[in-house]
């Protein structure tokens, strides 16, 4: 089975057990002094205890803020004996488990702020070109021939400590608009000396960078690189497919062992209607012309999609960021057989989402240990007797199955017809595939288990309060969910319709003008199914920005669909009244809070531009509909009455907190963990 995946691979001398490679992410995890922390180290190493061929640590910084030299909060470096120590460490862990340890090295130029760096101003190829002026990026500092040679000999002084720690390899990021790739674009590189202009001259650093690292590690240690398959930022000048084919070409003629190929579009990050393989046209061009490994994402997240791309001969490794967040126990559980217990990831790319907007340590949707096994590495402690847990979505679910993981029976009541509550409604937008995997896989999950019985289309009453009580159970769980914001002091309330009906099939619209109130992940997804059905979709939101924390590439994503679709998007503007054939709106200058702004121009470079409304006051907008999709407030309704009778109680997910699936997941693990 997976004859392919599982077969071993050679990346120069360094031998893997496999084809799969845990891809190099973001994930602040670190700490000020810059060595990687024991909380890091267990997050990689479980990944090569779930029995993956190599393991990348991402975002290895080289030097520190007074070059410039910090990307965000949280990275980890390796730029002397201390930060060696400290990686050795999570080499011997690596190792111990079979695996192969590689770093990626990076160093950010223009791509960080002085926030991160002390003060001290980012540097790059060039201060500011006229394709970045024109895009409203901040200049930074022109670097000397001076600072060049020092970061070159930064690189070449962490692979050394790489290489001594006992890692296995490198990995030079020249992609994602990092240093080196601001030195290979010309949108980024205007330098008329020996380190701009040609293509030979824009790879000069990258190619110096090689040499000096190959003088301080021995000719079978892999030196690798990220580079792009194209850039299609929409800027006169960037590399295309045809460029980057002769610059990787270029980059092996000079060492480089293998390319762990992205590419310079948002759709870098895989959003969740993204089917697996959208890169083989790319990718098979490049295979066809180099002669060393080559390997890169392509929203692979099976085994058996796995398999196939490496028996096409697409690529010669297969690539896993996210999915490895989602389920670290991937490769074991695909050799073994059990692909069907594979946790999915569902593309929502909240990790990514946390590390660049939010710059807080790496959390998973669907995985609430990522970021924190460390504090799990002790067994749970071991549970007797009956859990009731109300509610069946996400907190729910995960609520049972981490009691179940304790040793404890439990009885999971829910009054629809269906396991996982509301995601039963986030699958009804188009193209929610991966949606449907999360909902398969927590199904099967559950039905499985056998401490777990479920009771389905059951109402939760004070007499059946009575009936648990009369059980005598160990505790319960309030898992819920929360009710919708309907603002009764708005005009004309009644006349709007709920998002949820939209979803379910319950309201259903065709031909018409649809006005959604609120434009955050409910009221996209509702506005996609409206569009779909071929409505004219006006969206209102009261904040500068539609999507407020969910991350920004797959908002512009959905953002420009919806637009294709005719869809029209007022942010910083607030509903007034709801009229019969109209609503009324305002201008809205609403207290922003959420991610910070400053940190999703971080993940693209600039944020979408605050939209202008010469609009002073009130104004009609002529609509046929009005939904509304104005949040979730909290639902303990029942609580009183479940305290009154039983000693135990937590409640968590919608009903107390609402949020994202993460928060619910996060949540109720660390609830029920130690009740």
């Amino acid at each position: 089975m997976y004859e392919k995946l599982f077969s071993k691979g050679k990346i120069n001398g360094c031998e893997l057990r496999n084809r799969v490679i845990m891809s190099p992410m973001d994930d602040c995890l670190g700490q000020a002094s810059g060595e990687i922390t024991e909380r890091a180290i267990e997050y990689y190493a479980s990944k090569a205890k779930g029995g993956t061929g190599l393991v990348e640590v991402g975002f290895v910084g080289v030097i520190g803020p007074e070059y410039g030299g910090v990307s965000m909060s949280g990275q980890c470096f390796l730029r002397d004996l201390d930060d060696r120590h400290a990686m050795s460490i999570l080499a011997e862990r690596v190792h111990s488990y079979g695996s192969k340890l590689f770093v990626q090295l990076n160093h950010p130029g223009r791509k960080s702020s002085p926030k991160f760096n002390k003060g001290h101003v980012p540097m790059s190829a060039s201060a500011m070109t006229p394709q970045l002026a024109a895009r409203g990026f901040a200049p930074c500092r022109e670097m000397t021939k001076d600072d060049i040679q020092l970061i070159e000999d930064a690189f070449a002084n962490a692979a050394e400590h790489a290489y001594c720690a006992g890692c296995d390899g490198v990995e030079l990021h020249c992609g994602h608009w990092f240093m080196f790739h601001q030195f290979i674009s010309p949108t980024r590189n205007c330098r008329t000396d020996e380190y701009g202009g040609s293509m030979e001259n824009r790879c000069r650093i990258i190619v110096e960078t090689i040499e000096k690292i190959r003088q301080k590690v021995p000719a079978n240690f892999p030196i690798t690189a990220r580079i792009h398959l194209y850039d299609a930022e929409g800027m006169e000048g960037e590399p295309t497919l045809e460029d980057m084919l002769e610059i990787a070409q270029y980059l092996e003629s000079k060492g480089i062992d293998g390319f762990n190929f992205s590419v310079g579009v948002e759709e870098r990050t895989g959003a969740p209607d993204m089917p697996c393989g959208w890169r083989n046209e790319y990718l098979e061009q490049f295979k066809k012309v180099l002669h060393v490994p080559i390997y890169g994402p392509n929203e692979v997240k099976t085994p058996e999609e796995a398999e196939q791309l490496l028996e096409e001969g697409v690529y010669d490794f297969v690539v896993m960021g996210r999915q490895h967040s989602a389920d670290p126990e991937w490769c074991n559980k695909a050799k073994s057989g059990h692909s069907e217990d594979i946790r999915p990831c569902i593309s929502c790319n909240w990790c990514v989402h946390r590390v660049t907007a939010d710059q807080a340590q790496i959390r998973c949707a669907v995985n609430p240990l990522l970021g924190r096994e460390v504090d799990n590495l002790a067994p749970l402690e071991k549970g007797e007797g009956t859990v009731i847990v109300i509610g069946a979505g996400p907190a729910g679910i995960q609520s049972a199955l981490t009691l179940s993981q304790r040793g404890f029976k439990v009885e999971l009541y829910d009054k629809r017809a269906e396991l996982c509550g509301s995601l039963n409604l986030a699958n009804k937008a188009p193209n929610k595939f991966r949606m449907d995997n999360l909902i398969r896989w927590y199904t099967h999950t559950v039905e499985k288990d056998p401490n777990i019985t479920v009771h389905l289309n059951t109402e939760i009453t004070t007499e059946k309060l009575d009936e648990f009580k009369a059980m005598n159970p160990y505790a319960v769980v309030l898992a819920s969910g929360g009710l919708p914001v309907v603002p009764r002091s708005i005009p004309g309330i009644d006349k709007g319709v709920a998002c949820f009906d939209v979803l379910n099939g319950k309201v259903k619209f065709s031909g018409k003008t649809v006005a959604v109130i609120g434009g955050g992940m409910t009221g996209l997804e509702t506005a996609e199914r409206l569009a779909e059905d071929g409505n004219k979709v006006v969206i209102i939101e009261m904040m500068p920005i539609i999507g407020n924390g969910i991350y920004f590439y797959n908002v512009r994503r959905t953002r420009r669909q919806l637009e294709a679709k005719g869809a029209e998007i007022k942010t910083n503007t607030a509903l007034v009244e709801i009229k019969d054939g109209a609503i009324v709106v305002e201008p809205s200058n609403a207290n922003y809070i959420g991610s910070g702004l400053e940190g999703i121009k971080n993940i693209a470079g600039v944020a979408d531009a605050v939209e202008e409304d010469e609009h002073t006051g009130p104004y009609e907008i002529a609509v046929d509909a009005t939904v509304l999709s104005l949040g979730i407030r909290p639902e303990l309704g029942m609580l009183d009455e479940i305290e009154k009778r039983f000693e135990r109680v937590v409640h968590v997910g919608d009903c107390t907190n609402p949020g994202r699936i993460g928060d619910a997941t996060g949540a109720a693990f660390l609830a029920v963990k130690n009740l």
